[in-house]
């Protein structure tokens, strides 16, 4: 008799791990996005203090250099809650690709499984072979003896 068939499980494994590797590159999108997010602040607050240099430089009203600290403080809030939001972020990156590694694990097991599932019963079918192979030589031994 033919054993349960693995094909239904495999396929479905394979679209658990399909689900799981497009969560884990949504969740990479929205990384990348976030480093982008986070690179444009931090080159927000570079150019920030190069502009409050020059015009300390060059001699300004006290009430520019305020706004300039302020903006400034506004910036660096901004790039703290960027770096939280990234690493927050990474962390879902991480879990995601847990996901498709335990995903592509389990496929992999049920591929194994089904290979020797398949191995065992070409086993049991050569050896049916065989013992029908010798059971009709035996007949005809014992037709030509008579």
């Amino acid at each position: 008799m033919k054993p349960f068939t693995l094909h239904a499980v495999l396929k479905y494994r394979r679209q658990l791990e399909d689900k799981a590797l497009q969560a884990l590159n949504r969740e990479l999108q929205v990384e990348a996005r976030l480093q982008g997010k986070l690179l444009q602040a931090e080159q927000e607050l570079a150019d920030l203090y190069s502009d409050q240099q020059s015009d300390q430089a060059q001699g300004t009203f006290v009430d520019r250099l305020i706004l300039y600290n302020q903006r400034i403080d506004l910036v660096k809030n901004t790039v703290a809650q960027c770096q939280k939001a990234v690493e927050k972020q990474q962390i879902q990156v991480a879990k995601k690709r847990q996901t498709l590694v335990k995903a592509s694990k389990d496929r992999k097991i049920i591929e194994k499984l089904e290979e020797q599932q398949n191995a065992a019963y070409r086993k049991h079918l050569e050896k049916l072979e065989a013992s029908m192979l010798d059971e009709i030589a035996v007949l005809s031994h014992e037709r030509r003896r008579r």
